[in-house]
């Protein structure tokens, strides 16, 4: 089991307790007692306030009766809670993993395991990645307070046009927007470990408006017949296949784009989405 969820490619080697914690997977939830239950309740109401506007105001209602029903379930039975789901020593072992700044510790590409790399490893995998062609460093601090300036006002001419409503408006304008979060999950299937690039536009001032349009896109395009959810329907669909091997011989073979998605050409990409649509 330890094998197949742990990959430690580290230099640091992990106690028996840490790898008991780890072996646990991404899906374990710490139960926490709840202590201030104050703050508890404040965080939940100005979390639901968020969907407000994303929703009749009877379903609103009905989510907000739900949360509160079970949020007060929650403080009750945390109230009477005396048992926590992990041991001292593995509370232990998880604020030592979570002190050590030398290794990083991340999800893998596929699967649900856990791979651990040097702190070192790691960023110069990262580099490597970012000296592509696609990438190019930021010109100044202001440079993203600029582009959501320029967006708003390109949303704002928009609205003026009479091509959007005030509504749809207020739901792409940007506001305080953070830069974009690089980050890359190791491919533990392949040898060397590479890092899949991954680029986190949540909170960026492009979000809402990305969102919206892959939204768009989505709903307006038809689904291709080679359209494959996953492993599953791959399987159920080569079980129908009736082939000929007395005649013939097969063989299965896939093949695979490094890095697909920042190596698409924006502009081109672009410009085919609007001949399409």
């Amino acid at each position: 089991m330890k094998l197949k969820l742990i990959h430690n490619i580290s230099s640091y080697t992990l106690s028996k307790v840490e790898e008991r914690l780890l072996c646990r997977g991404w899906d374990f939830c710490i139960e926490n007692k709840i202590s201030n239950f104050l703050d508890f309740e404040t965080d939940l109401e100005l979390n639901a306030m968020k969907i407000q506007s994303h929703c009749h105001q009877t379903v609103f209602s009905s989510i907000c009766r739900k949360i509160h029903n079970a949020s007060q379930q929650l403080m009750h039975t945390s109230k009477h809670k005396k048992i926590s789901n992990l041991s001292d020593e593995e509370l232990a072992a998880l604020k030592s993993l979570k002190s050590n700044n030398n290794i990083v510790i991340c999800k893998a590409d596929k699967g649900n395991c856990i791979v651990i790399l040097d702190k070192e490893a790691y960023m110069e995998k990262a580099e490597d990645v970012l000296k592509g062609k696609q990438f190019e460093p930021l010109r100044n601090d202001k440079f993203h307070r600029k582009r959501e300036e320029k967006l708003n006002k390109y949303i704002f001419s928009l609205f003026k046009q009479g091509v959007i409503d005030n509504k749809l408006r207020y739901q792409l304008q940007s506001t305080y927007s953070s830069l974009s979060v690089f980050y890359g999950l190791p491919k533990a299937h392949k040898t060397g470990y590479p890092i899949r690039p991954i680029i986190s536009n949540i909170g960026s001032y492009q979000y809402k408006l990305s969102k919206y349009l892959a939204k768009a896109i989505r709903d307006a395009r038809p689904q291709a017949e080679s359209y494959i959810k996953d492993s599953f329907e791959f399987v159920k669909r080569i079980k129908e296949i009736v082939l000929d091997t007395q005649q013939k011989t097969y063989i299965m073979c896939s093949l695979d784009v490094e890095s697909l998605y920042t190596n698409v050409p924006v502009e081109e990409a672009i410009e085919i989405t609007l001949q399409v649509f």
